[in-house]
Formats: C-alpha cells, sequence, structure tokens
C-alpha cells in the first residue's frame, strides 16, 4: 500500500528516551480529556511487554505503560492493542516473543479486577498469526494511533514497546540502544489507522468488523506524507517499501542516507552501487560487525560482506581475487581499477517478484573485461580476498569502554535520509525479508526544512560536524568522508573520551569472509548461511 497526503506534519524523535516520554504526554492527554467521543488507544507491536516505561516530561515522573492504559480504560475509553503471536517454535526460546503472551495475560487479569468497577472498558487485544507462505514471516509493525478527542495522532518508528528501547540520545555503556521514530499528526494519520483497522479485522471471531475512528483534521504545517507498507499476505503483495526507496535512489542527485543494524536487501544495494558508479554519495550507518552487545549477528556480518564488496567495486581501486576457494592457500590476482571495464554484480537467480528467493549469495559474482578490449572474466565475490575503494564504504558506532573493548552502541533505527529532501523513518529494516514478506510500514516526509533539521540533529547526534553543518546536500558527501576520517584517527590514537561514541570507518577484514576458517568455525559455512540467509535475513 502507497497513501501520499498533504495537510500533516512530523516530528522526529531521536532514541527511546525521547519517543517514549514524547508518547507519555500523548496518553496523559487521553486520561486529562475524559470520557467523551472519539477519543480512544490503539498499539500494534512486533514486542509488547508489561515492562514498557514511559519516562517523566516536564519535570514529572515515569510511569509503566500498562498502568497509563488502565488508566484509560477506568474512564471508559477503548484501549486495544495488537500483538504478534510469534512462531510456536520461537515462542518458546526466544524471550521477546513470550512478551506478547504475557501483556495478554495482563489484560485478562487487568479486565477481571475492574469487572463491575464503574465506567470501565475491558482492553481488548489480538494476537495476530501472520504470513504462513514463508517460515519464519513476522508482522514487524510498530504503531501507537490515539486520540483526545481534540487531536488526533500517530506514532511510527523502530521501537517495541519494551524496557530495553529506552535509551539516552548521548550514547554510552548504558545508553547503547540507537533508534528512531515520529509523531505525526494531519491526513496521514487516518490512513496510519486504516491499516490497524485492517489488522485487526483479520480477527475471525469479531461480531462486528472495526472501523477508523472520527477523522483527523489538517494540519497547518502541510507537509506531504507518503505511508508505504510491506504485506506478503496482500494479494498482490506489496512491497511499496522497497519500491519506494528505489524510485528515491533512481532520482538522487547528492547523497543517499541509510542507517539500520544491516544493509541487505539485494535490489537495494544494487541501485546504491548504481548511483554510486553515477558519482553519487552512499553512506550507509550499520551495525559494526564485531559489536559483541547483541548475540547472532554472525548471519548479518556475513551477508552484509556481499554488501560491502558490492558498494566498493562501484567506486573500485584495486582487489585480490582467485579463481576459487584454493585461492586461500593458492596465488591471488591483483585487479586494478583500470583493467576492470564495466564492471557489475551478477545475482544469479534473484527474483524479488518471487515470494522468498533460495538464492545463495555464494551465486554472486563480478563479470568485467580485463582491460579495454579483454577478454570477459567473472569471479565469485567469496573468491576476493581483498578490496580497497577510493572512498570509505560502510560505516559503524564505536563505543569507547575500558573494560568491554567490542561491546558499542547498536543501531536499530530504520532511517533514509535523499538529498535533503526525503525521510524515511519506520519499522522496515533495509533487509531482504523485511522488503520483501515481513509485515512492515515506512512514512516518507517530504520537505526539504523537515530533512534538513534531521540530518543536522541526527549527524550531529553521530560526531559528525562538518556533515551536519553543511549548507546544502552538495556538500554532505564530502564533509561526511572527512568527518569519518577524523574518527578512524581519533580512535586508532586512543583520543576517544570514556564512554564517547562515534561512526569511524568499517573495512573489508571487518566482515565474516564466506569461505574463512572463522566462517566456518562458527559453522556458517558458504553454502549453508548464504542459502538461509538470501532467503530469510
Amino acid at each position: 500500500m502507497q497513501v501520499t497526503r498533504a495537510n500533516s506534519n512530523a516530528q522526529f524523535l531521536l532514541d527511546g528516551n525521547a519517543y517514549f516520554a514524547r508518547l507519555h504526554q500523548s496518553l496523559d492527554g487521553v486520561i486529562a480529556a475524559g470520557v467523551g467521543g472519539n477519543r480512544f488507544v490503539r498499539l500494534a507491536f512486533w514486542q509488547i511487554a508489561p515492562d514498557a516505561f514511559l519516562p517523566g516530561y516536564g519535570g514529572g515522573a515515569g510511569a509503566l505503560l500498562i498502568d497509563k492504559l488502565e488508566a484509560i480504560a477506568r474512564l471508559g475509553i477503548r484501549v486495544e492493542i495488537i500483538a504478534w503471536a510469534g512462531a510456536q517454535v520461537l515462542n518458546n526460546v526466544v524471550p521477546e516473543m513470550k512478551s506478547g503472551w504475557k501483556t495478554r495475560a495482563w489484560v485478562q487479569q487487568v479486565n477481571n479486577r475492574n469487572a463491575g468497577a464503574g465506567a470501565y472498558r475491558p482492553i481488548q487485544i489480538y494476537m495476530e498469526s501472520y504470513g504462513r507462505r514463508t517460515f519464519g514471516m513476522s508482522t514487524h509493525q510498530k504503531i501507537v494511533v490515539l486520540s483526545n478527542g481534540a487531536l488526533k495522532e500517530a506514532y511510527v518508528g523502530g521501537m517495541n514497546m519494551a524496557h530495553k528501547y529506552l535509551s539516552s540520545d548521548v550514547h554510552d555503556p548504558e545508553n547503547w540502544w540507537h533508534d528512531a521514530a515520529v509523531r505525526v499528526t494531519g491526513l496521514i494519520v487516518d490512513d496510519i489507522e486504516g491499516e490497524w483497522v485492517r489488522r485487526w479485522n483479520k480477527q475471525q471471531a469479531l461480531l462486528a468488523p472495526a472501523a477508523t475512528i472520527g477523522v483527523a483534521g489538517a494540519d497547518p504545517a502541510n507537509l506531504t506524507i507518503t505511508m508505504m507498507t510491506t504485506n506478503s499476505e496482500a494479494n498482490p503483495a506489496e512491497r511499496d517499501i522497497r519500491a519506494g526507496l528505489q524510485a528515491r535512489i533512481a532520482a538522487a542527485a547528492n547523497y543517499v542516507y541509510l542507517e539500520n543494524y544491516a544493509l541487505t536487501d539485494p535490489s537495494i544495494v544494487e541501485d546504491l552501487a548504481t548511483f554510486k558508479q553515477g558519482g553519487g554519495t552512499v553512506i550507509p550507518v550499520v551495525n559494526h560487525p564485531a559489536n559483541t552487545m547483541m548475540d547472532g549477528f554472525e548471519a548479518f556480518s556475513y551477508l552484509m560482506y556481499y554488501t560491502y564488496v558490492e558498494l566498493a567495486l562501484a567506486d573500485l581501486n584495486a582487489f585480490d581475487a582467485a579463481d576459487s576457494w584454493r585461492g586461500r592457500v593458492g596465488p591471488l590476482t591483483n585487479y586494478v581499477a583500470a583493467g576492470v571495464v564495466g564492471a557489475h554484480v551478477d545475482k544469479a537467480g534473484y527474483n524479488p517478484a518471487n515470494m522468498a528467493t533460495l538464492n545463495p549469495a555464494t551465486s554472486y559474482s563480478v563479470a568485467f573485461n580485463a582491460g579495454p578490449g579483454g577478454a570477459p572474466r567473472r569471479i565469485g565475490l567469496r573468491y576476493i580476498w581483498d578490496i580497497t575503494a577510493n572512498n570509505d564504504v560502510m560505516f559503524a558506532p564505536k563505543t569507547y569502554r575500558h573494560n568491554d573493548p567490542t561491546k558499542w552502541t547498536y543501531p536499530h533505527s530504520k532511517v533514509a535520509i535523499i538529498d535533503d529532501q526525503y525521510v524515511m523513518v519506520g519499522t522496515s529494516n533495509w533487509t531482504y525479508r523485511s522488503m520483501q514478506y515481513d509485515g512492515e510500514i515506512t512514512l516518507e516526509i517530504d520537505d526539504g526544512a523537515f530533512a534538513q533539521a534531521v540530518r543536522a540533529q541526527l549527524f550531529a547526534h553521530w560526531q559528525m560536524p562538518g556533515a551536519a553543518a553543511a549548507g546544502g546536500a552538495v556538500g554532505v558527501g564530502a564533509a561526511w568522508l572527512l568527518d569519518a576520517t577524523a574518527n578512524q584517527v581519533a580512535w586508532t590514537g586512543n583520543a576517544f573520551a570514556l564512554s564517547e561514541t562515534r561512526l569511524v570507518p568499517l573495512a573489508f577484514d571487518d566482515f565474516i569472509h564466506p569461505i574463512s576458517r572463522e566462517a566456518w568455525r562458527k559453522s556458517f559455512s558458504s553454502a549453508s548461511l548464504a542459502s538461509i540467509g538470501s532467503s530469510f535475513f
């Protein structure tokens, strides 16, 4: 689904403390309004846990989300929750998958406790199943829509409703979770609520289908906001987030900035490489592959090896490669850029029209002519043993810590900025599964002033002062590279302050090589991991 509305407005919320405190304020607005028409709270989350905490605002105290929801229900105001039911095999072993069921148990308890109490309106919760066409599908949207009767608003972003998503925007060892969201008002809110209603109405036991409540009034800020979704349950499947980002990359003139814990979607990476070959600046911020703050990141490190190589080939200096896996113990050939003509990455068998392409990344190869008029060559990306680009390729945060030298800030946000004009914020990771079949929602704000403000705030947050202060889109790329170099020099020179977080460039050796000893030692062989990863990550 893709819907564009004018007469809307957006507030960028950087990191969990800002998001949850602002949501706290909105919920208090519903409570202060009291009972009346068009008052409600509707939530939908991949993870919603009873421990979700709302920091205080304006000097006030914080509170648990569940306490606020109970207070609203006691006023007779509608509270409705959609929680992902999870996959049964995961529910037993992954704590996050148990959260929704714990919240369901709380709903039952609070409804029983308040039965017959005054105006109390029982809280409703729907444990939603999603996507039975591919193993591991999840409904990954994170939505709040609420109204105090006078103002209808919505929240969309990377944060789930759980305590661990709290974090200051000054990242240190205690505030290591990086995330982002937007609070929106105006006409687009009705469309976001419509997406929530569509999901709620999947329930077979409903006596009557739900509908949107009231009408969101036009916001005088008059920003243009587009809502896009990924939905594999639709017929045909909706993959509008990928299509929307691809369109912006194709039309970009200066820079494309993306941040998330991973960048692996084959179509997006290919478009970024094409943009880079045409002289554009690509700025991908991802989780550092060596970051040990989150367990189980090896699969993304493995897959982002292919991303790094493809983007490096688009700005090639030279690479060393062999014709087969024997290159690890045999001779390598050095290919310099001047002798690599018309290079392109061939992703044999990849078809984004399929629901989940079982396309091992081990089939990816670079095709080129060896010199002007030379013979065609084809080398598997897994047989490249070193590569250098003319400029830095990808970037990741590092946090200086005495006792935990590889526990750094984790970027969970799903943000893109294009040419100081477009900002995308949502729930969709820049990965194959989020682009292809998970249930996702992303908002695009089309406004130059908003985009420049987000760029300035976000880049300053990452200790990229030159790029943050750049006077326009034209100067962002060069300033970014200078800032990244300065940060790398500071890191290697032990010049980070204690607990300070900055972005640094990533290198080829930071990623798990597909046929390295490390990959085999971790039981992530080139065949098995790439087969799974290309389909399900």
